[in-house]
């Protein structure tokens, strides 16, 4: 690909993502507050994340007006401190925007498992780790040259003497580079594992099925970007062409927490599908209506009403009412005491259950024995 091409590529890698990112996070957030009502740990998260993912793919965006992109020769020499500056930058940025995609996952996930005890402590142990392994890796990144505009500034003085500054050698930077590239790695691919065996326990359809293997698609593709950018790491130590071999970095970067962000964030606009008409909203006024001559009457058989008419069947002459009996309080309590996820997307009896905004699950907790009893 030529320089042409790699900048093109890179502006519209960003353009693109950064779009679909918003469309489908402000599609989530708003279903989580119109149709679900609740907001979690894991929505605030997404915000954040939003806006990180956004803000690095603009500052990739506008980096292609300063060299990125181009060959090493083709960078006018005005624009090579500001290269210099947003590069800095960018490798700065690169590992907080990377954790709080993760954060937003892991929380997401703890929220969609709640009854799965080692779902919640691996997650637990992730955050912590993440957050140590981001914190460390940005300090060591922000000072790296002594002082930190040493990194941009090549000429300064120290009176009438030249002074460049301190800088990390190239093979320490190295290493510091590998280091974080392999734990990101390795966190991407624990988010991706973590969730699969409870996943694949799930009494779904078929086609849910397939939707949830396109979901893992997403967060394999963006592991995938995470080993090329760590390819690229070493490649970047061996070639003088930095603006040039930096934009596929980017590139990597960028798909990486678009994707993750997604990921996270498509299953929920499923819940977006169940917003109530008006019929729906008549036959909810009617269900509570029942529901609540059900909690007044707790122990007396319930006659199951549709409309205005009651249920017949007719057989030799004998009238046979058809009656519902159904534990109300029981079925009340026990959804409340329950720690389901906030949409009640994964029950507690994960085997049965549906999973996170795609439905289709069967419910347990309510007992229902129908009988039919001869009137005369």
């Amino acid at each position: 690909m030529g320089a042409a091409g790699m900048v093109d590529a890179v502006r519209g890698v960003a353009l693109a993502l950064a779009i679909l990112c918003t469309l489908v996070c402000c599609l989530r957030l708003y279903t989580r507050w119109t149709v679900v009502k609740t907001f979690g740990m894991d929505d605030y998260l997404v915000i954040l994340a939003l806006f990180f993912v956004d803000g690095y793919s603009a500052l990739a965006y506008t980096f292609t007006y300063y060299g990125l992109g181009l060959h090493h020769q083709d960078v006018p020499s005005d624009d090579a401190v500001v290269w210099l500056k947003i590069y800095y930058a960018s490798l700065c940025s690169t590992l907080i925007v990377s954790a709080i995609v993760k954060l937003s996952l892991a929380t997401s996930i703890m929220r969609i498992f709640p009854q799965q005890h080692h779902i919640k402590l691996i997650s637990r142990c992730f955050i912590l780790l993440l957050t140590l392994f981001t914190i460390s890796g940005v300090l060591a990144l922000v000072f790296q040259c002594n002082p930190i505009r040493a990194f941009w500034d090549k000429t300064r003085t120290i009176g009438p003497i030249p002074d460049s500054g301190a800088c990390f050698s190239a093979e320490k930077t190295l290493a510091i580079n590998m280091y974080q590239g392999v734990l990101l790695f390795v966190f991407d691919i624990i988010l991706l594992v973590l969730p699969i065996p409870t996943v694949w326990k799930l009494d779904i359809p078929a086609r849910q099925r397939v939707l949830v293997l396109l979901l893992f698609g997403l967060g394999l593709v963006a592991c995938a970007a995470a080993l090329v950018r760590l390819v690229i790491v070493v490649y970047i130590q061996n070639t003088t062409d930095m603006p040039f071999i930096t934009a596929p970095s980017l590139i990597c970067t960028i798909v990486e927490s678009a994707l993750g962000l997604l990921t996270g964030s498509l299953p929920g606009l499923h819940q977006s599908s169940r917003v109530p008409n008006s019929r729906s909203s008549l036959s909810q006024s009617r269900s509570r209506a029942g529901a609540r001559w059900a909690a007044s009457h707790p122990h007396s058989a319930t006659v199951y009403e549709l409309g205005n008419n009651w249920r017949r069947k007719r057989g030799d002459g004998i009238l046979k009412i058809s009656e519902v009996h159904t534990s109300f309080h029981e079925y009340r309590d026990s959804m409340l005491a329950r720690p389901e996820s906030q949409e009640r997307i994964v029950p507690g009896n994960v085997g049965s259950s549906g999973i996170y905004g795609l439905g289709g699950g069967k419910w347990g907790g309510v007992r229902v024995d129908v009988s039919s009893t001869p009137r005369y």
